[in-house]
């Protein structure tokens, strides 16, 4: 027995002895050309246990995500004799914001105290972004390791109703954004400009996106419209909207965490964004296509000599509220203008009133109703008239002529007219009214013209005595002067506190959280465990990351442990924080009574945000 365990020990010393004899080989993997705008892999590669791992610092680029560490290794018995196969990776996703050429210094690794280095690395970023699939192909290629989102994954594009319109005519514009990941962060950094039209929002900007599942060659994606506006080209021509930038970040399964366990309940354990190891977050930056309109111009052929120049499908209808009057009363005409279309650019109508009349100028009002479809309304036009003589008095017909771009045709619709018969008023009433509006409420009687003069008491005021030069003149002039640089003090602080994006995402931390708790408490009630723990987890890991001022991208226990501790929280506090994490997590599965679980969780949830708050302080 002896003996054997001699053999073995002599086998294993043998064994150790052979492994660590091999050569250590550390190298990159990068590519040598990219488009700018792309993200892309650097790979460093050991086929020893490194000890320690030096990065450099990627001048030139951004730094999206990594290191990335991974690990193979085998063991194999050949003919006798015994080989061992180790690969560790380090990967690093950069993204190329600039044209030019740029080199990457040598990275450095310790193996068995023993210092190795990379050779430099040159890439040459050229134009080309998004639509340089080639050269995002060559990347990918190289680096079999690479955690990215391709452009079938997740993409935004816009879409218009008609590519040859009339100028003036209504033209729906949407953009939307298709995705087969999770997606969050969604970040709008150029808004589509459109020089030459005029546009209309028809989305709720405080709404949340409403999601949907749209099928594109052969994929189920969810979309949702990120906007929705009616546009309505103002010039002749070929127009253009120009690409949308939209910046997101995008959650990939760690498929090699998941391959790694044996555990079928590591799966659905672990791969939950509650856990942000078990996920890569690739922040991605996303472009719409250019758009191109045909703007023709209207026709000459049947254009009236009074065109108003609206475009669109209307009508107009009108409505008088007394026929019958005497002299000096006041009467409404109200002509009113619905229709599909630009509304709001609708011109005054001409009306011919009788000129024994005294017209007012018109009250205008203008309801526009935003629907998916495009933009309708209507637009009123109230008069306010006053007939100074008796007799019989004819209103004509008001017409309004427009183009309609569907049947391609101006078209002129007319109101009724009105006769009215005006008899004579009461002259002494008359010669005390006057009228001091825009409608016929604001009519009203002066009385009577001779005013009494004062009686006692009289204000009195000494001779030789002013108010020009007086103390309180110089108070009341300089005033405002000092009132005006108190409030630039004050707002010139305000602005400055509000740049600072990381102490506003501080102050909203609580509050944030607080409305988070809420919205998990009403699924509590509800008794809905799924997105009650999805809503407290965010709660719980969104107050970390707004406290701190800490990228979720990068939000992990152990990040979230050295900010603490750097804020000297409590160890105890910090143990408490972590533990509430893995209880909710571990109530979500566990079975048992869930409601029990997740009332208790809850409280939890709420004790420690309360304790970290008050130590803050």
């Amino acid at each position: 027995m002896n003996r054997r365990l001699y053999i073995l020990f002599i086998f294993f010393i043998s064994f150790s002895s052979y492994l660590s004899a091999q050569e250590v080989n550390f190298s990159v993997t990068a590519p040598n050309r990219v488009a700018e705008g792309q993200r892309f892999s650097v790979t460093y590669t050991a086929n020893a246990d490194i000890d320690e791992f030096t990065p450099p610092s990627f001048t030139g680029f951004q730094l999206l995500s990594g290191p990335n560490r991974s690990q193979n290794s085998s063991i194999s018995f050949i003919n006798g004799k015994v080989s061992q196969n180790i690969t560790i990776s380090y990967s690093f996703i950069l993204y190329a914001k600039a044209q030019g050429s740029f080199k990457i210094d040598p990275a450095s690794c310790l193996v068995d105290g023993e210092k190795y280095a990379t050779k430099a690395v040159v890439i040459e970023v050229v134009g080309g972004g998004r639509t340089n699939q080639s050269a995002a192909g060559r990347s990918t290629a190289q680096s079999p390791d690479l955690v990215t989102v391709d452009d079938e994954q997740l993409f935004i594009d816009a879409f218009i109703d008609k590519k040859k319109v009339y100028q003036g005519e209504q033209i729906l514009l949407t953009h939307k954004i298709f995705t087969l990941v999770p997606v969050s962060n969604l970040s709008v950094d150029k808004l589509s400009s459109y020089p030459g039209f005029w546009s209309i929002n028809l989305l709720d900007n405080n709404e949340q996106l409403k999601q949907y599942n749209q099928e594109v060659n052969g994929k189920d994606y969810i979309v949702a419209d990120l906007k929705r506006e009616a546009v309505f080209a103002q010039k002749t021509g070929k127009l253009e909207i120009p690409p949308m930038e939209l910046s997101c970040v995008a959650k990939i399964p760690n498929t090699k965490k998941r391959a790694a366990s044996n555990d079928p309940f590591f799966d659905s354990f672990f791969n939950d964004p509650f856990f942000n190891n078990a996920y890569h977050s690739i922040e991605k930056k996303l472009y719409t296509k250019l758009i191109t309109v045909e703007v023709l111009p209207l026709p000459v052929k049947g254009k009236p000599e009074d065109f108003s120049g609206a475009v669109g499908e209307f009508s107009i209808s009108s409505n008088i509220d007394h026929l019958n009057i005497k002299t000096n009363e006041a009467i409404t005409v109200k002509y009113t203008v619905s229709g599909e279309g630009n509304i709001d650019l609708i011109p005054d109508l001409t009306v011919k009133f009788p000129a024994d009349f005294e017209v007012y100028d018109p009250k205008i009002s203008t309801n526009t109703r935003k629907k998916s479809s495009g933009v309708s309304g209507y637009k009123i036009f109230e008069y306010t008239l006053i007939p100074r003589s008796v007799g019989t008095y004819d209103i004509p017909s008001v017409s309004f002529n427009f183009f309609n771009p569907k049947t391609k045709h101006y078209e002129n619709k007319s109101t009724d007219s009105y006769q009215i018969q005006v008899e004579k008023g009461n002259l002494s009433a008359s010669s005390n009214m006057t009228f001091a509006g825009d409608n016929k409420e604001a009519i009203r009687y002066l009385g009577e013209d001779i005013r009494y003069l004062s009686t006692y008491p009289y204000k009195l005021q000494l001779i030789g005595s002013h108010f020009f030069g007086s103390y309180l003149f110089y108070i009341l002039l300089f005033l405002p002067l000092v009132l005006v640089l108190l409030i630039v003090i004050i707002w010139r602080k305000e602005i400055k506190k509000r740049s600072n994006e990381g102490l506003m995402k501080n102050k909203q931390a609580t509050k944030l959280a607080k409305k988070r708790l809420k919205k998990a408490n009403d699924f509590l009630k509800a008794g809905n465990d799924q997105d009650f723990y999805v809503e407290l987890s965010q709660a719980l890991w969104g107050y970390i990351a707004d406290k701190f001022n800490i990228p979720l991208s990068v939000l992990s226990v152990e990040t979230v442990h050295d900010y603490l501790v750097e804020k000297k929280v409590k160890t105890e506090l910090i143990q408490e924080f972590t533990q509430t994490l893995n209880d909710c997590e571990y109530a979500r599965f566990a079975p048992g009574d869930k409601d029990g679980a997740m009332e208790k969780v809850y409280k939890e949830g709420l004790q420690i945000i309360s304790k970290i708050e008050s130590q803050l302080k």
